[in-house]
């Protein structure tokens, strides 16, 4: 008996670690956005005029957060969420034209941390809509062959962090108060 409660303590500790050892291993996941301004415009597709703005936001993992310069990725291996919407368009990450086949989109920093470019591209071949965004700089086309172009505020660009689950929390202070109470009838 003593013997299985010995394991079942050595077992409970090492849940323990490990719960509290994976938040620091990986990276969390964060919410962010960057907002983009129209400074041209023919014709106003999607109803984009000079002057309105467009954004990006979704969703990502900031374990590439240490690494600079660093490159996000939103394809098909990456797991990441991105939505981009441009007056009446709106866009996600597995509608980029590379998505599967990897390397975009995806955003990229500068050592410092500072976003450096957004690439996008997405093409509807039957109409010959479009929206391309590279570097900082975007042009989008709709089916009338009305365009706008643009700029990505790189100043914009924030990030916050996805709240942790309540359910892990009480998962973890659940194997805690069993440790507490294994230790205590020894």
């Amino acid at each position: 008996m003593r013997e299985i409660l010995k394991t079942g303590r050595v077992a409970i500790a090492g849940l323990i670690v490990l719960l509290l050892g994976a938040g620091s291993a990986h990276a969390a996941l964060v919410n962010f956005s960057l907002t983009g301004y129209v400074d041209g415009s023919a014709g106003s597709p999607f109803g984009l005029d000079v002057g309105e703005t467009i954004t990006a936001s979704g969703t990502f993992d900031d374990s590439t957060m240490g690494i600079s310069p660093f490159t996000v990725y939103f394809d098909m291996a990456s797991g990441n969420t991105l939505t981009i919407f441009a007056g009446s368009l709106t866009l996600n990450e597995t509608q980029d034209d590379n998505y599967a086949s990897g390397g975009s989109p995806r955003l990229e920093f500068n050592n410092m941390g500072d976003l450096i470019s957004f690439n996008y591209y997405w093409e509807d071949v039957g109409d010959f809509s479009s929206f391309d965004s590279g570097v900082l700089d975007w042009i989008t086309n709709d089916a009338g062959f009305n365009f706008a172009t643009g700029y990505w505020d790189a100043n914009s660009f924030t990030m916050t962090p996805v709240p942790v689950p309540a359910a892990i929390w009480l998962f973890g202070t659940g194997l805690l108060a069993l440790a507490g109470i294994a230790r205590r009838k020894k």
